[in-house]
């Protein structure tokens, strides 16, 4: 194995939540990193970083195999998650599952080239075991309704096969990230908008919420240890929605949400609302899809993957603390 004060590394979506925790566990363990985003300069969460950063499309032609020269590990940081779910194509203006497919497959083939390791951040829900008929039938219309499941599936699919073929690949499978250094679109951040009073309900929903900076950790350890082949369940502290917003609004002292609606009177309105927008060419502030996954935490068992792999989830009050002062930090809230 490649000693690890030389290990050269590549991560694709290196501004995103998860991608940027990585990011910043390799710097800490002396990797010699290479941050690729879609964004031409480097945005916040990159600014201050020694590292070599690399802006473009990973489907323009010859673009992963320039990227990847040279490296002996690849993250994909970056994968496919559509969220809107009349949108018939993806963010790059295509069929979504077909779109997921292509690019997958010119990630294995280049990394396959270029003879390097992979590092795979997939979703929790292809991990979900439905237990009960009615349990079955609503994770059978959800991945009807929505093309988020199928995609993750599809694109784990396509990494197993890959394993098996003798490809070393890890498949990272965290539950729902918390922590510093997110810049995901405002309106999609849970913390600002509850800090703003722009959330005026919690949910009846239980959630498994992991720090993502434990999500890295535990990705290194993964590294390490050559787990490969083998999706990873990375999951942190059970917790429900009501109890979650309540301990977020209290740490950055202001009022919690008064009000608590029933998990499918919420997905219901979101559905409705995302359909009525989508027929005049808008797009939903609160995709259907966020509540699907939660739902999914409902049959889902948290496994000790993380206690395995020689990690403990910080406590849930310092992950919120820190992702307060972040988004404070950057003006979210």
């Amino acid at each position: 194995m490649t000693r690890r004060s030389t290990i050269k590394a590549l991560v694709i979506g290196a501004s995103g939540h998860i991608g940027n925790a990585i990011v910043r566990a390799f710097l800490d363990r002396n990797y010699r990193v290479s941050a690729c985003s879609r964004r031409s300069t480097p945005p916040a969460n990159l600014s201050d970083l020694p590292v070599r950063y690399r802006s473009g499309d990973i489907e323009t032609p010859g673009q992963l195999d320039k990227w990847i020269n040279g490296h002996d590990l690849v993250v994909d940081a970056a994968a496919p998650y559509p969220l809107n779910v009349f949108s018939p194509v993806s963010e790059a203006g295509k069929d979504p599952i077909a779109h997921a497919e292509r690019r997958t497959r010119l990630l294995l083939d280049a990394v396959r080239r270029q003879k390097a390791r992979l590092v795979y951040v997939g979703s929790f829900v292809t991990g979900a075991r439905p237990r009960t008929s009615a349990q079955r039938f609503q994770h059978q219309a959800m991945r009807l309704a929505h093309p988020y499941f199928e995609v993750k599936e599809l694109i784990e699919s396509q990494m197993l096969d890959a394993s098996r073929r003798g490809f070393q690949v890890i498949i990272a499978n965290p539950t729902y990230c918390l922590g510093p250094w997110d810049l995901h679109d405002r309106q999609l951040c849970t913390i600002p908008l509850l800090l703003s009073g722009e959330i005026p309900s919690s949910i009846g929903q239980t959630l498994n919420v992991i720090d993502v900076r434990d999500v890295a950790a535990a990705i290194c350890a993964a590294i390490e240890g050559e787990r490969y082949g083998e999706p990873i369940q990375m999951s942190g502290h059970d917790i429900s929605t009501e109890e979650l917003y309540s301990l977020i609004c209290k740490l950055g002292g202001v009022p919690g949400p008064r009000m608590s609606t029933p998990t499918t009177v919420a997905l219901a309105g979101a559905y409705a609302m995302e359909l009525m927008l989508s027929t005049i060419g808008e797009k939903t502030l609160l995709p259907a899809g966020g509540m699907m996954m939660a739902t999914l935490f409902d049959y889902m068992v948290s496994g000790n993957e993380l206690q395995q792999l020689g990690i403990t989830p910080r406590p849930l009050t310092e992950t919120l603390v820190d992702a307060i002062k972040w988004y404070r930090q950057v003006g979210y809230c």
